[in-house]
């Protein structure tokens, strides 16, 4: 193949510091359309990285451009779903932001539309592909674990909360944290024991702190603007009975044991930890040696770019004919469960799958 005409929707944070930026790291795509009702987004896109995309307002022009291969869509959740649909129709494949979708069913539309369309669709869930995820990933593929009976996933951000754009806003973001740091938190342990069967969800959410703004890191924001929750927790029971204990909370007084998101493991012959105070490269391990219980910290020396490791698979599947990292019925999941956290928040009942 060829390079790759590639049009972005929704120039916003996550569209500059991790698809562009990232994208024009490789010599086999140009970026020649960028979309945003704000168009003074897209000319600052355009100056920023030396680009002479053009400009549209309307995602459905965009879509009908012919010259374009694929849309990446980085806009408030909501519109995932419709304007995946529409580049799908228009015979492009996606790249569509987490969650996939609002709902699972409209998750499930899109697929389908992908496979109809014979083309290719993923998300951003690319919080599994840091350093210490990926060794634990090889850990539990080579058996070192044993039995996994259990996984704990956090993402506590004491006070960072994206206080930009409309993530406090249900009507315009479809919810709250879930819908922002969940995803990578339901994800996360599901990837790492390649596990998406699941028979259950019990979920909680709270909204406790939206009415203090003080000290957060990305700003403040207005409280009379806040109908989401700001916090969630979930029991995930999976068909084959293993368990996992998922948190997930934009502003908390409490801390975790290393930032970002993270899990700890529990199997028959060993648990292991994503532990700091490195940003997700550090493994604790803990497991019987010579009769005795022994705790071992391995700090990875090599980094690993999540963002980067994303945008080069996914263009890597488009131009190789492969698979991309995230498949698009992993993240379906993930949207199913966020569904149901939900569910069993407002009615006190426990979630169950077909």
């Amino acid at each position: 193949m060829g390079k790759l005409k590639i049009g972005v929707i929704g120039i916003g944070v996550i569209a500059t510091t991790k698809h562009i930026s990232n994208l024009l790291t490789r010599e086999d795509i140009e970026v020649t359309a960028l979309c945003d009702v704000d168009t003074e987004k897209c000319v600052k896109a355009n100056k920023d990285f030396g680009l002479h995309a053009k400009i549209y307002t309307d995602y459905k022009e965009l879509c009908e451009n012919k010259e374009l291969d694929v849309v990446h869509i980085c806009t408030p959740n909501p519109l995932h779903c419709p304007m995946t649909l529409e580049a799908l129709k228009n015979g492009k494949h996606v790249h569509c932001e987490k969650p996939i979708a609002c709902t699972y069913a409209d998750a499930q539309k899109m697929i389908t539309a992908a496979k109809e369309a014979g083309k290719k669709l993923t998300s951003g869930l690319q919080w599994r592909y840091n350093a210490a995820p990926l060794k634990i990933k090889e850990m539990v593929q080579n058996g070192e674990l044993g039995d996994i009976y259990y996984v704990k996933s956090q993402q506590l951000r004491p006070r960072r909360l994206p206080a930009y754009g409309v993530y406090t806003n249900k009507a315009l973001n479809g919810g709250g944290v879930l819908m922002d740091g969940g995803p990578h938190s339901i994800d996360l342990p599901m990837w790492l024991t390649d596990n998406y069967e699941v028979e259950s969800v019990r979920g909680v959410t709270f909204d406790k702190m939206k009415d203090f703004p003080e000290g957060n890191d990305l700003g403040p924001w207005d409280p009379e603007n806040f109908d989401v929750e700001d916090t969630a927790m979930a029991m995930i029971t999976m068909k084959n009975g293993m368990m996992i204990y998922m948190e997930t909370a934009w502003i908390t007084n409490m801390m975790q044991e290393a930032p970002g998101v993270i899990a700890s493991i529990a199997g028959t012959k060993a648990g292991v930890d994503m532990v700091g105070p490195t940003f997700e490269c550090s493994v604790r391990t803990t497991k019987i040696v010579d009769g005795k219980l022994t705790t071992e910290i391995k700090n990875l020396e090599e980094p690993v770019d999540m963002n980067a490791y994303d945008i080069n698979h996914w263009i890597d599947a488009i131009q190789n004919g492969g698979e991309p990292a995230i498949l698009p019925e992993q993240a379906a999941t993930v949207t199913r469960v966020i569904e149901a956290i939900y569910e069993s928040a407002a009615t006190g009942k426990t979630i169950f799958f077909d």
